[in-house]
Parts: C-alpha cells; sequence; structure tokens
C-alpha cells in the first residue's frame, strides 16, 4: 500500500514552525537553531586574474568571505590569511588581509627563478580552523617555468608515482544502504593514480558468479546502475578501466531488515520523494513516526511521516527552495539518522549580471568603455562588491568546463565532501545529460557542512578558535631571573606617527595589546616596568600565530608540463621578460659611487639618514668582539661618545643632554612637554642581538629635530633569525610583526599622446584586474582600460555578490583585430 503526500513547501518554507513535534524529549529545529547560535561559520572564495601563471608573473586577486549558507558577507572576521604553498607543501608566502565587511583584495608576485608545479593558495579566517582545513579555500595552480627545469619535472612525475599504484573505485547505494528486497539506485565513482576520474566498465556478479547487471562510466568516471539485493546473497563487480587495469571489488553488504530513501530530481519542477520499507522493517516499525528533514540555503523544513504503509511518496516544489546543495534526511521514531541524500537545485538566481561595451570590434591599445548592470529577479537594485578581470584568451587558453569561480564555490564544492572534477560543466551545461550527470555527482559526495550528531550532542565544548576582529601583540615580562611579574606597566611603541600603548600584566606576566591596525612589517618597540617603577624586568614577544599545517593535498595532481594551453602561456610569459629586460637595459644608468665604498652603503638601518649617511657605523661582529653589556662593548670604540649609566652622551655635553637612542626606527628615549628627550639605558638591550650601531652628529643628526642637536645613536636589531625567536630582551624589546598585506596596484598602460612607451610591444596576457567595482543603489556601474598588442578574442569575466548576500557572474567577449 502506498501513501501519497504533496509538500507545499511554499508555507513550510517561511520558517521553521513546519516541524510538529512528535517527541518532545528531542527537538531537532531547536538543536538546530542551538548549534548554529554556537556554531557560526564562514566561506571564503577569492577570484583570480587568470587560471594559472609562469615564474615572474604577479597573481592578482579578489576575497570575498561570507557567512552561513545564505552567502552574505561576513561581518565576524576582521582578518583573512592567505598562503602561497610550492609543490613541497611549503609555505613560500604568506600575507594577512584586513577585511572590511568581508571584502579584500591581495597579491603573490612569483620569483623569475621559481620552478615548474601545481602550486597552492589557500585562504582561511580563524573562525574557520574549527573544522580543520576543511573549510578552507584552496585552489591549485600551474606554474611554468620560464627554464625548463627538467629535475623538477622528475620530481612532479615521481610524486604522482608516489600517490597510487592503480586506479581505484567507490560504490554509494542511494540513501547510504543496500537493504534486501529493495531496488535500489548505485552510484560508483573511478579514479586513476591522479586522483581524477578514469572510464570503466564491468558486470555485477551475485556469490554464485551469476551476471545481475553491468555498469559502464557516463561522465569523470561516474555512473550508476540499480541492484535488488536479496537475503543469503552477497556481490561484487568485476571491472575493467581505461587503462587496461582489471580489478574485482565487493559491493557493500545489504541489511536485512532496513528502509530507503529514493528520490527523483529529473523534473525542472519538483523533486518525487519515495520512503520505501522492507517487510522485516515494516512489520517492526507499522504506524509509528518517522520524520524528513529539507535542509536547504540554512532553512530546515520538517514533515511527520506514519509509516502505516510499506511505501510512502512525496513531492517537493523546487522553487521554495535554495539554488545550490538541498540535503534530505529520514530521521527514526528514535530521532537517529537512518537515510541521507543529496540534490542540487538549479532555480534562477536572484542577481542577474550584465556587460555592455560601446562596441563588438576593437583595434589594439585602443580604449575600451564597459558597462556593469545588476538586476535582481524582482527589478529591485541592491548595491553589490564585483571584481573583473579581463584576459587575451589567445594567451591564456582554458577548458571553460575546468574553471573554479564563484557559483562553483559556493554554491558546489564548498558544499560537499571531496574533490568535484570540471565544477563548471555542471553549470556550463544546461541540457538533461549535464543534469543527470549532477545528480550522479550527488550520489557520490557527502554534506560536509555539519554531522546530525553534531547537532544532537548538545554538550559541546566551546569554539576553540574564535572570530579575529583586528591584529593582536603578545608578550610576557618576567623577573631578572625568570619570575613572571603581575601589574607590570608595559608600552607599545609603534615607529609611525602615534601615541604609544600602555596596557597591565596578568597574574602569569602575560600582557596583549589588541585592536591594533598596522600595514606591512612594522617596527614597534615594547618596554616595560614593574610594580615598583623599576626596568629590571625581561619581554619576551609571544608570536603565537602558529599555521596550519599544511597537508599533501592528494585531491588533484595534474601534470602540467605537456598541457598545451600552458605552453601556449608560457612561451608569451618568456617574450614578456626579454621585452621588460630590454627595455629595463635601455632605462638603467651606470651608477657611480663616490666618497665612500659600496660596501658602507649596503646594511639594513632604519635610519632616518639612509644608510652609508652615518658619522660612525659598527656591524654585529665588532660588537660581539668584546661582548658583555652593550655599552661596554661600545663604550672607547665609538669616537666622541661617552656612556654614564647605560646612555649614550656625546663628549662634553654631559650638561645639555643625553643621545637620542633610536631603536628599529622608533625613539626610545621619553620627552616632555617641553621636548627634552630623557636618558635611555642601552644595556636593556643584549650585544649579540644588535646588527648595526650608527652615529648621527651635527648636520646629519637635525633630521630628528631639536633633540638631534645631542646627537643620534641608531641602533638596528637582528629580526627573524631562528635563534632569536625565544630571546628576551631586559627592559625594552624591539619588534617587527607582520601587518595587514597592501595591495599592489594593477598596471594598465593608457595609450594616449603623452604615453612615453607606445613604441614598445604590449604583451599583456591579463589586459585589466580591478579588484572592487561597487555599483551604486541604481545597480549600475563603469570601468574602461586599453586593450594590448594581442588580436583575437579578450575575455571579460566580473563575479561578485550584492549586500543581500546574492551571488553574481558573468563573461562577455570581444574581438581586437
Amino acid at each position: 500500500m502506498r501513501k501519497n503526500i504533496f509538500l507545499l513547501l511554499a508555507i513550510l518554507i517561511l520558517g521553521l514552525e513546519g516541524f510538529s513535534q512528535a517527541n518532545p524529549g528531542f527537538d531537532i529545529t531547536g538543536n538546530l537553531q542551538s548549534f548554529f547560535s554556537s556554531h557560526s561559520f564562514e566561506n571564503a572564495y577569492l577570484q583570480f586574474d587568470k587560471p594559472y601563471y609562469a615564474a615572474g608573473d604577479t597573481i592578482y586577486f579578489k576575497a570575498y568571505v561570507t557567512e552561513g549558507e545564505q552567502h552574505k558577507l561576513s561581518e565576524l572576521s576582521g582578518v583573512l590569511h592567505v598562503d602561497l604553498i610550492n609543490p613541497g607543501n611549503k609555505i613560500d608566502q604568506s600575507i594577512k588581509l584586513r577585511l572590511n565587511s568581508g571584502i579584500s583584495w591581495g597579491d603573490f608576485a612569483l620569483p623569475e627563478s621559481l620552478p615548474e608545479g601545481n602550486y597552492r593558495i589557500r585562504a582561511y579566517t580563524q573562525l574557520m580552523r574549527n573544522n580543520g582545513d576543511a573549510d578552507f579555500f584552496e585552489r591549485t595552480f600551474p606554474v611554468g617555468s620560464l627554464f625548463n627545469d627538467k629535475k623538477d619535472k622528475k620530481h612532479n612525475e615521481q610524486k604522482l608515482q608516489e600517490i597510487n599504484q592503480k586506479p581505484d573505485i567507490q560504490f554509494f547505494p542511494e540513501g547510504g544502504n543496500l537493504v534486501n528486497g529493495l531496488r535500489s539506485k548505485v552510484a560508483f565513482k573511478a579514479i586513476d593514480e591522479n586522483g581524477l576520474g578514469i572510464k570503466v566498465k564491468g558486470i555485477i556478479l551475485d556469490n554464485k558468479n551469476n551476471i545481475v547487471d553491468s555498469l559502464s562510466s557516463i561522465h569523470l568516471g561516474m555512473g550508476d546502475f540499480y541492484l535488488n539485493p536479496q537475503e543469503g546473497n552477497s556481490y561484487k563487480a568485476k571491472l575493467t578501466f581505461a587503462d587496461g587495469a582489471q580489478d574485482t571489488v565487493d559491493l557493500p553488504k545489504s541489511a536485512t531488515s532496513g528502509i530507503a530513501l529514493i528520490i527523483n530530481n529529473d523534473s525542472i519542477a519538483k523533486a518525487s520523494v519515495k520512503i520505501e520499507a522492507n517487510a522485516n522493517y515494516y512489520q517492526a516499525h507499522q504506524n509509528k513516526e518517522f520524520l524528513l528533514v529539507i535542509y536547504s540555503g540554512g532553512i530546515m523544513v520538517s514533515v511527520n511521516c506514519k509509516l502505516d504503509s510499506s511505501i510512502i511518496d512525496l513531492g517537493i516544489l523546487k522553487k521554495h527552495l535554495h539554488t545550490g546543495v538541498t540535503r534530505i534526511t529520514l530521521f527514526s521514531p528514535d530521532r537517529e539518522p537512518l537515510c541521507e541524500r543529496l540534490i542540487f537545485i538549479k532555480n534562477k538566481r536572484p542577481l542577474d549580471l550584465h556587460i555592455k561595451s560601446d562596441k563588438t570590434i576593437y583595434t589594439k591599445r585602443e580604449k575600451v568603455n564597459m558597462d556593469l548592470i545588476e538586476k535582481n529577479t524582482d527589478d529591485s537594485m541592491v548595491p553589490g562588491h564585483f571584481s573583473v578581470s579581463v584576459v587575451d584568451e589567445n594567451k591564456v587558453p582554458e577548458n571553460e568546463n575546468n574553471e573554479r569561480n564563484i557559483l562553483t564555490d559556493l554554491l558546489l564544492t564548498s558544499e560537499v565532501k571531496g574533490n568535484v572534477e570540471q565544477p563548471n560543466y555542471y553549470f556550463n551545461d544546461t541540457s538533461e545529460v549535464a543534469r543527470e550527470n549532477l545528480d550522479v555527482l550527488m550520489l557520490t559526495q557527502g554534506y560536509r557542512r555539519f554531522e546530525w550528531k553534531q547537532v544532537m550532542n548538545t554538550n559541546e565544548t566551546p569554539l576553540a578558535f574564535q572570530p579575529e576582529k583586528t591584529l593582536e601583540i603578545s608578550g610576557k615580562v618576567t623577573s631578572i631571573s625568570g619570575k613572571p611579574l603581575a601589574k607590570a606597566t608595559v608600552n607599545l611603541i609603534p615607529s609611525f606617527k602615534s601615541n604609544f600603548l600602555t596596557t597591565k600584566s596578568g597574574k602569569n606576566g602575560l600582557f596583549h595589546f589588541s585592536n591594533l591596525i598596522f600595514f606591512d612589517t612594522t617596527h614597534f618597540v615594547l618596554s616595560a616596568i614593574n610594580a615598583k617603577g623599576r626596568n629590571s624586568t625581561k619581554i619576551s614577544y609571544l608570536n603565537n600565530e602558529e599555521e596550519p599545517a599544511v597537508i599533501d593535498n592528494k585531491k588533484i595532481y595534474e601534470p602540467i608540463a605537456n598541457d598545451s594551453s600552458m605552453s601556449v602561456y608560457v612561451e608569451n610569459a618568456k617574450k614578456v621578460q626579454e621585452e621588460y629586460s630590454h627595455f629595463k637595459g635601455k632605462l638603467l644608468k651606470p651608477v657611480i659611487l663616490k666618497g665612500k665604498l659600496p660596501l658602507d652603503n649596503q646594511y639594513r638601518t632604519q635610519s632616518l639618514a639612509g644608510a652609508g649617511n652615518a658619522d660612525q657605523v659598527m656591524h654585529a661582529k665588532e660588537i660581539e668582539r668584546i661582548g658583555g653589556m652593550l655599552s661596554t662593548s661600545l663604550n672607547g670604540r665609538l669616537r666622541g661618545i661617552v656612556f654614564y649609566d647605560g646612555a649614550p652622551y656625546l663628549a662634553g655635553t654631559l650638561t645639555t643632554g643625553p643621545m637620542i637612542v633610536v631603536i628599529d626606527g622608533v625613539v626610545a628615549n621619553s620627552q616632555n612637554a617641553s621636548g627634552q628627550v630623557g636618558v635611555f639605558d642601552v644595556n636593556t638591550i643584549p650585544s649579540f642581538q644588535v646588527e648595526t650601531v650608527e652615529v648621527l652628529k651635527s648636520a646629519t643628526a637635525s633630521i630628528y629635530g631639536m633633540g638631534g642637536g645631542n646627537g643620534v645613536l641608531i641602533i638596528t636589531t637582528k629580526q627573524g633569525g631562528d635563534d632569536l625567536n625565544d630571546i628576551p630582551s631586559i627592559g625594552v624589546l624591539p619588534i617587527a610583526p607582520m601587518g595587514f598585506y597592501k595591495a599592489r596596484e594593477f598596471y594598465a598602460p593608457k595609450y594616449d599622446d603623452t604615453n612615453e612607451d607606445s613604441n614598445h610591444p604590449d604583451l599583456r596576457s591579463t589586459i585589466y584586474w580591478n579588484p572592487e567595482i561597487k555599483t551604486s543603489k541604481d545597480g549600475n556601474s563603469s570601468f574602461n582600460y586599453y586593450n594590448a598588442d594581442g588580436t583575437g578574442t579578450y575575455k571579460v569575466t566580473v563575479e561578485g555578490i550584492d549586500d543581500n548576500g546574492d551571488i553574481g557572474r558573468v563573461v562577455y567577449r570581444y574581438k581586437v583585430e
């Protein structure tokens, strides 16, 4: 007997009150709400100016960080960490971006000597770390070498061989389980040694070697077949892969008693749901209340299903579901998840983007004017943030099915487990075959946003990583003997023009300066005095920002050496580098140094006068030769300078005041209202931690203002060495923490009458990159740029999100003759 129910989700989808609770002791809706109230999550998506690069290029990108499953730009985090990871799974470059309402942009400059290989960029907020690296954004980029590094190619080939030695296959019964007596769909996915889909065919045999069905992959190693398992039988697949390899694999075991969840998603208007129990299960659970939960776009609808029939049919209207992955779960009367199925909903996107150009055919180096028009399906206009990339497709050819864009990432790949190969195929191709292949993909991928057991656990511990709003500087203050000092006064003195900050250390000697905003590598000085006002303290800078471990990415290892698109791109990159070198050689003129030897100029300094302009310089080897306290090492060796209680004075000026002491660009002396500087004991800095000491006198010292009349002593400390990471400083500690990264501006030439470079070849592959185009209240914006020398098709890609969380993407092409 069948029971037919048609779900009018137009009513239910309005809110969570669609759940009529059958078990007062367990509220799935309430638990889910509670879970998300304490488990906020973010997604990161990065748009890049192009799909691959060569050594010497700059990777430009725009970052969008969204909150929840409705994709609204996040206000939770203020810091985005972005890493460039090399083929050896080491971080080559790491930057921090300041997020402004979920928006930021940055870049990585690739050295010309960079070896060929697959590089990765990952991006994450601290909040994302609560789920390991599963929520991180990650993209693999082929990078071509300009020098054809055969050694590196051999390394890549060996890397591929280390991953797998033979093809692999997995089977996925619909709903999760095979049940005796119930005909079920079984999906499968076969992958090769690179982790990519591979063709496979075969037959299904029972334990008596009878052929019960056959299988053949239909798309990227995926396909499905039907199986009606019977009591007492087991099943196996006898397979032949595309490379000729053969294998025999056991199918999952079937349950003697069970229930199945079967969904037909072929119709555009609705999805048909069938809940079917076999005889044993129906007899044991007849007339009990089951619960069907439909979770779409962060909204849950639940429906009670009384098992008064062995088969229950339901219909779900798709137009009321969110575009993207919908999760459908069947719960037992005890509210245990029994079966689960994912389907993909393709409704019309709310955000409709259009590009209008002043022409369809242009000439080389001609100015291009573009209008961006943003509309919503309800004709409302909502401001949004967008980024635009223009590339010469002759120089940057790409298979569009391989594209990973804002739609594929936020609507598909961020919602399911595992690697999705050729994700844009499912958005580009609107045919019935593509829809069927997408449904098979849903059968082979699991939902990854949360597990139901997490929702059911009401005693979870607080999140280990909280949203990171701004930057922080932390440290520890102890006595000379190492005892933690409470209530010590700690000052943070910035090198830029700003008031210094003050805080107190806690019982364990720890101190924190929070809500900091500074850029690049900024120099600060930490100083501390104990509760009695004495500087007999040790300060340690705690750089406790442990980066997440870099996991060996075995999702995709696509060889790039023989890729035709990559070869075209690298050849053009070589021409660009040759032209740049030729052009640079004409511009650069030899510089003849007068006076001091060149080596006198080649040292690191934060002196306002610059390197090579000091009256005297001492380097680390000279300073360490004597050792001991810094004043002892310097006294008598710095000409015309004496030290009194560790403070430096120009000889004969003890009555007029001490020298200004500058540590890593920061004036360390105190200063009163009249501008007079106080004494500073240089012995608070260990001599072995000093890289250079410079002396400025007379006119050179005047760059530091009136106080420079008594001379300036500039101390530059050693920075970044492993042996210095944990070295405490007595009383004063110079530090140089990494601040927010300042993005480079993309260079786009303007070919007008005043342009001096118009006679040089323009071989750009990325013609234009603009990371931030904001539409107005009427939904419009515009941009312009000049074409390069390349002819053929230019591709314009605009992606972004409006203030309602609606995602948009448009691709526009025009000709250059």
